[in-house]
């Protein structure tokens, strides 16, 4: 993934052209209360985007928040969003491939990141680094395009998943807490299949 292409994606488009935007709580709040994790433990969002997950987060009191995106303009606009109530986020540019994880996560939420790593070589690394960035006891949320979506999203082309897929790449550190297809509904009304994987780290 290039920083350009998403750059220009953010500038050139605002909220509502975009195929990814949501409105209100983010479709990943549930999953995260769900959990059980302490309003005190380390949550990181990565590829944030827009996405609406940290101000959920904000809104539910969680203290320890982080945001990885390769955007810097997506991040800008999301500080500006939440304003003073973002101020404690530790707001990060860079692309998770290559991105050194300071401290090990409670939970990770990848809401559309892992489907645009088309090359196996890209998804091995992405199994890597989410091993690095967590513990024994964490959850690692991945959503992706199910096998039901598209097959491209803002000109890129995506793999499409089953969680049974899925979980294969995670299995020799993660179970499978639990799996889901739902539909996000795009700002101008079209239904996009995807699929949510729940893992437990071992």
């Amino acid at each position: 993934m290039t920083s350009l292409h998403w750059e220009n994606a953010y500038l050139s488009k605002a909220v509502e052209e975009r195929s990814w935007s949501e409105s209100g709580d983010s479709d990943a709040l549930a999953e995260l209360l769900a959990s059980g994790i302490s309003k005190h433990d380390a949550v990181i969002d990565i590829g944030g985007g827009s996405s609406t997950f940290v101000d959920s987060l904000l809104r539910n009191s969680f203290e320890n928040i982080s945001v990885l995106d390769i955007s810097g303009a997506a991040l800008s606009e999301v500080q500006e969003r939440t304003g003073h109530l973002g101020t404690n986020v530790s707001w990060i540019v860079g692309d998770v491939l290559s991105w050194n994880p300071p401290h090990p996560y409670s939970y990770w939420n990848d809401r559309a990141v892992f489907h645009f790593l088309v090359d196996p070589t890209d998804q091995q690394n992405y199994v890597n680094k989410v091993r690095e960035a967590t513990k024994s006891g964490s959850h690692i949320v991945i959503a992706t395009f199910s096998l039901e979506g598209p097959e491209s999203c803002s000109g890129l082309p995506v793999q499409r998943w089953s969680a049974e897929q899925l979980a294969v790449l995670f299995a020799e550190f993660c179970t499978v807490v639990s799996h889901t297809e739902y539909e996000h509904v795009t700002p101008w009304g079209s239904k996009q299949s995807f699929m949510r994987l729940h893992l437990m780290r071992k």
